[in-house]
């Protein structure tokens, strides 16, 4: 089956929906300017910023995504009816699924919220639109059995809180988590808890995941993100083993098929050929003309007993060049202990300037740093 734009029609719908949903609403409007041979530039809010007819040279409609890119700057990715399709054709070649039917919980305006709607209408599966939250009540289980979700870890960890969360997650056919890395609290609870995560790897120029890895070697204590989707290739520099992508799947803004994608992301390929992504280099720290890797940090402070989760940035300052600050929660851990704690396990130099105790984390609805 192929998508194509122009023909798109609603059967993916759910009958199950409210069909007031903001986010329905939204994705029916994008799809009438799609049908109409217009491209669109979704933006956040369910907004779309412009549409445009296209000339009577072109063949294919785009959408257009915000993203920070691999630069930092906030620009435009785009992605057509081909590069769409070689993504939803990569994951199902992995799945050997006939269809797949998922939640849309994610923001519409993402990749990750839109992919999803993509794979149903390629599979003849169907979208339910509701606020992850809802998992944490009780509901009705054909709302769950045999669908899909795309989480990222800031969701996963509120839903794992309660015992009806956790039974929820648990009727899923899987969990796709991508955008941020799984701290290993909550690796742990998942596999403790037998829910069903498939780690993934991808970014908005690739149209979602291009790698990842099967629940059953999850839970068999095997790390990382999983092995190379079959419309994707991953390569790592020598120097900094900063990992580079070729994808079927590419956007539109590289347009050379020989091109490779250079990702602020750092990683190794194990021996069975299963990805591990180490860090992002965009996040490296300066402090006091040193090179600090926050995930190190990170990973100790979550080892402290109280510590739920944990986000360490650096902020410009005047003496350090970059003052390493960290944001903690629960709000309710007195912090000389976890100071105690930080400074028996880094070196000086990592040890946080400033400690901010928070209710949440200042992360985004994809799971990165709003700092």
């Amino acid at each position: 089956m192929k998508i194509n734009f122009r023909d798109l029609n609603e059967n993916w719908i759910d009958k199950k929906n409210n069909q007031n949903d903001y986010d329905l609403l939204f994705v029916q409007r994008v799809f009438h300017y799609l049908q109409m041979g217009e491209s669109v530039w979704l933006e956040q809010d369910r907004k779309i910023s412009k549409h445009e007819i296209l000339d009577g040279n072109e063949s294919q409609p785009s959408i257009f995504f915000r993203s920070s890119g691999t630069s930092g700057k906030k620009k435009w990715i785009e992605h057509n009816e081909n590069s769409i399709q070689s993504a939803v054709k990569g994951l199902l070649n992995w799945l050997k699924e006939d269809e797949l039917s998922s939640w849309s919980c994610l923001p519409i305006n993402h990749v990750g919220g839109m992919m999803p709607i993509f794979r149903a209408i390629f599979t003849s599966g169907k979208i339910l639109f509701f606020d992850y939250r809802k998992l944490l009540e009780e509901i009705h289980t054909s709302l769950i059995i045999n669908k899909w979700i795309s989480l990222v870890p800031t969701q996963l960890y509120t839903l794992l809180g309660t015992s009806t969360g956790c039974s929820n997650l648990r009727l899923f056919r899987g969990i796709f988590i991508g955008g941020a890395a799984l701290s290993e609290k909550i690796i742990a609870r998942c596999r403790n808890l037998d829910i069903p995560i498939f780690p993934t790897y991808g970014m908005t120029e690739t149209a979602g995941m291009v790698t990842i890895l099967d629940s059953e070697s999850f839970h068999d204590g095997v790390d990382g993100v999983g092995k190379v989707l079959s419309h994707a290739q991953l390569a790592t520099e020598s120097k900094d083993m900063r990992i580079s992508v070729k994808s079927d799947s590419m956007c539109l803004n590289l347009k050379d098929e020989k091109e490779w994608l250079k990702t602020p992301d750092y990683g190794r390929q194990d021996k069975n050929g299963n990805w591990l992504i180490s860090g992002r280099l965009d996040r490296i720290i300066v402090s006091g003309g040193v090179k600090v890797d926050p995930n190190e940090i990170e990973r100790i402070l979550l080892h402290h007993e109280s510590v739920n989760e944990c986000l360490v940035l650096g902020v410009e300052d005047e003496k350090w060049g970059q003052r390493i600050i960290t944001y903690i929660t629960p709000m309710d851990i007195p912090t000389d202990k976890l100071k105690k704690f930080a400074r028996e396990r880094l070196p000086a130099n990592l040890v946080p300037k400033e400690w901010k105790l928070v209710k949440c984390l200042p992360l985004n609805a994809m799971g990165k740093p709003k700092l």
